[in-house]
């Protein structure tokens, strides 16, 4: 027996406002690649990272994580969990376009 997949399904018809600088732009890409942005995600964390924290230990102590894994995340290792990337969401106003920029650089 399979396991379910995921599906994203992205309608680029369907316009959605923006109030942003980049508004004349409608879509970064008719198709989204969601293998691309998991293969992607350990660098793009690393440095979100490294822009907003001067040091894995930093990292560590406001994650409330392992220095270990603050050290992975650091060095593109590895990606933090979805409850990391909650916290971070809310907790750092500039994070949604820090990755908005990155992976709109990406695309």
């Amino acid at each position: 027996m399979s396991r379910p997949r995921l599906t994203l399904i992205v309608n680029n018809d369907v316009p959605c406002p923006q109030n942003g600088a980049g508004a004349a732009q409608s879509s970064w890409s008719n198709q989204f690649d969601p293998y691309a942005l998991k293969a992607n995600a350990p660098d793009l964390w690393s440095s979100y990272f490294r822009a907003r924290f001067r040091s894995p230990r930093e990292v560590a102590l406001f994650c409330d994580v392992s220095f270990q894994t603050a050290l992975n995340w650091w060095g593109a290792v590895t990606a933090p969990a979805s409850h990391i990337a909650l916290l971070i969401m809310l907790t750092d106003p500039g994070a949604p376009e820090f990755f908005g920029q990155a992976v709109e650089r990406a695309a």
